[in-house]
Formats: structure tokens, C-alpha cells, sequence
């Protein structure tokens, strides 16, 4: 197998993103269309994650057709390159039907080592979080760092929450038990944007449930590569927290909290 570049692999990744976001920007200036429901009634796809997700897949097959895709929506492929990419068309599917300006197209692509590539787009905003491996991450041109807060009492925390109404409720009572530790908890719904805002610093730390590689892979990575730490536990729910990102002063601060909090339910 060819050795596939950090750098080509961001570039592809820049490439599908910005085509599936101009297509997104499209659509929703049309009337929803093809909604339904998937793992709850809360759960909502619709022709747009579809048509997006079927621009980014051939945008990728078109130059890497032996590489494996997975992706949210189900159009993804087997691949024998030993490379893999990992899509969520549209984070924040929920947001994007509703009128609300906050979500992103997400790409990461990996390889036998790990995380290779990472892109997260927002079209509203032309914003474009990238990172290739062992080149740091960057918003546009400026390179990103996270948060250097070291007091956890002072930090911006991000979270969200799942889409089955008993996971919100136990999901609730975690919050209850973190925010009155934290400056303060924002939700907005997009879990790739979070994790991008972690790594420009904009969020001191961040942390979820969610469980699909696509839904994390991208912006993890792109924490990592901005000097951020990340850490992925094997909950025994699955409405606990499974993915905690932050600066790496108030990681473990961080990841302590979040432990103790599950503790107590």
C-alpha cells in the first residue's frame, strides 16, 4: 500500500467538505424534504444529510475509490487500502431543519495509526477547521491553540445530549451535578463544532455520550493536534459521558468531575 499523505488527505477532506456545504446552503433555501425519524422519533434525517453525504462519498471515490467510508447515513464503502473515512454530512441535522444557525459538514480520515486528517465546515459562517497529522490544527490560515485554563471553576464547558428521552433525563442530572463547578455549560448541538470550538479556544472543555466515531473523530483530532487532550471512556450507560475534551490544565480536573457526577446517580 501506498502511504497516503497527511497533507493530500486534508485537502480531499477540504474538498468535499466546501461541496457538500455549498449544496447544504442550497437545499435550505427549499422546503425540508424526505424527514424521518432513525434511532428515536428525535432522531431526524433528511434528503438534505442524504444528498450531502452522497456529494462527499463521490468526491472522495472519485480520487481514492479502494479506501473505506463510513458513513452516518449508510452510503459509506468497503475499502482495501488500509485507509478509512469517517462522515457526518451534517452535524446538527435538528438545528438545520429548524432555522438555526449552527451546524457543520465533518470528515475525518484515518489510517492504520490513527487520525490522518480532520475537517470540520461551517458554511454559515466560512468557517473551516482542518488538521493533518503532526501539523497542528488550523481555522482558514490562523493556526489554532486551545484553552491554557488551568482553574476548572473558571472554565466554559460544552455539552449536548441523546436523542431518547431517558438518556436526557439521566443526562439532566449530570449537568446538575457539573454546573455548579464549571463558569458555566453551553448546548448548542453540533458535537463536531464543539469539539472545534474546544480547539480554538473558544470552550475551556466539552463533553457527550456520543459513541459513532463520526460523530467525534474529526473534531478529537482536531483538539489533539491544538494542543488539547481527549479522552474516550467505555461507560457502563449510555447516557453517561463518553468523550471528554479540553485544555490540558483542567483535563483530568475535568474528567474527575464528570466521574464523581456519574458516581452519584
Amino acid at each position: 500500500m501506498n502511504i497516503y499523505r497527511a497533507a493530500e488527505a486534508r485537502a480531499l477532506a477540504i474538498e468535499a467538505a466546501r461541496q457538500a456545504g455549498a449544496l447544504l446552503l442550497e437545499l435550505r433555501r427549499s422546503p425540508a424534504a424526505g424527514i424521518r425519524s432513525k434511532s428515536s422519533a428525535t432522531d431526524l434525517v433528511s434528503e438534505a444529510d442524504e444528498r450531502a453525504e452522497a456529494a462527499i462519498v463521490a468526491a472522495i471515490r472519485s480520487k481514492r475509490p479502494d479506501d473505506a467510508i463510513v458513513a452516518e447515513e449508510g452510503s459509506g464503502a468497503q475499502g482495501t487500502s488500509g485507509v478509512s473515512w469517517y462522515v457526518d454530512p451534517l452535524d446538527g441535522t435538528i438545528n438545520y431543519l429548524y432555522g438555526i444557525p449552527h451546524w457543520s459538514v465533518s470528515i475525518c480520515c484515518a489510517d492504520t495509526d490513527g487520525a490522518l486528517a480532520a475537517v470540520v465546515f461551517d458554511p454559515l459562517r466560512d468557517e473551516l477547521f482542518s488538521a493533518a497529522r503532526g501539523g497542528g490544527a488550523e481555522l482558514g490560515a490562523q493556526r489554532l491553540r486551545v484553552s491554557e485554563k488551568q482553574d476548572l471553576a473558571s472554565a466554559l464547558v460544552a455539552t449536548g445530549f441523546g436523542y431518547v428521552a431517558a438518556q436526557r433525563v439521566v443526562q439532566g442530572r449530570i449537568i446538575a451535578n457539573v454546573i455548579g463547578e464549571v463558569r458555566d455549560v453551553r448546548r448548542f448541538g453540533s458535537a463536531a463544532l464543539d469539539l472545534s470550538y474546544v480547539a480554538a479556544g473558544r470552550y475551556d472543555g466539552y463533553f457527550e455520550s456520543v459513541e459513532k466515531p463520526w460523530d467525534w473523530m474529526a473534531g478529537a483530532m482536531l483538539v489533539r493536534e491544538a494542543g488539547g487532550r481527549v479522552t474516550e471512556l467505555q461507560p457502563t450507560d449510555s447516557a453517561f459521558p463518553r468523550i471528554i475534551a479540553s485544555g490540558p490544565y483542567v483535563h483530568d480536573d475535568l474528567l474527575g468531575l464528570l466521574i464523581r457526577a456519574t458516581e452519584r446517580l
